[in-house]
């Protein structure tokens, strides 16, 4: 089933496509499990107050959710209370180093290299991708187990064989071409975690 075909060919108007889209959306928000990221919640706070680093793992359009997930995450961390800010990375944005595994180990192992030295037991990974099947991801989820970390999966479409492999999966279930409504997900995700994150320090919002 192909959700955003069937509804372009469905409207009669830009305006109606925005709607539907919206509508959509919605939907598919409706149906992540609240339960799961609720777990990931209190993963991400323990290791914040453990000094943990948190990684992210994620290709194109998801790699912009990580990169922004980072930067609040950092950000709204460093003057709130008296806890340690945030230890946040977005493994994708170390640019020099994906170009240079790419060209010289393979593009599967953009990320697992890098969280072989990075990565210390306790950190957390948070592995991203619409498919649950990038083989760069499922690489970067065993190396984080296999390191002693533990692994958060957020995942499009049926889970892919991402879900199998993390200690905690969140699915947005999309239909095969809705890659830009899961990746909203994984956006509404990340400010999830950010503002809670944020507010459970005493921190704000607003400025």
């Amino acid at each position: 089933m192909y959700r955003l075909a069937e509804l372009f060919a469905a409207v009669r108007s830009p305006a109606e496509y925005a709607g539907g889209y919206i509508g959509r959306l919605a939907e598919l928000l409706s149906q992540i499990d609240e339960g799961a990221v609720g777990r990931m919640l209190d993963m991400l706070e323990r290791a914040g107050a453990e000094g943990r680093t948190i990684f992210l793992a994620a290709n194109g359009g998801s790699a912009a959710v990580a990169a922004h997930f980072v930067n609040d995450l950092v950000v709204l961390n460093c003057g709130a209370g008296s806890a340690p800010p945030y230890r946040a990375m977005a493994l994708s944005d170390n640019v020099e180093s994906v170009m240079a595994i790419a060209n010289d180990y393979g593009y599967a192992e953009v990320f697992s290299r890098q969280l072989r030295a990075w990565a210390r037991p306790g950190d957390v990974l948070i592995a991203i991708s619409v498919s649950g099947n990038s083989e760069n991801i499922l690489r970067a989820a065993e190396t984080m187990k296999a390191l002693g970390g533990r692994a958060i999966g957020w995942q499009g479409f049926e889970g892919g064989r991402l879900a199998g492999l993390c200690d905690l999966a969140i699915v947005a279930p999309g239909a095969r071409d809705e890659y830009g409504p899961v990746e909203d997900a994984f956006g509404v995700l990340s400010h999830i975690a950010s503002g809670y994150l944020t507010m459970k320090r005493g921190g704000q919002l607003h400025h």
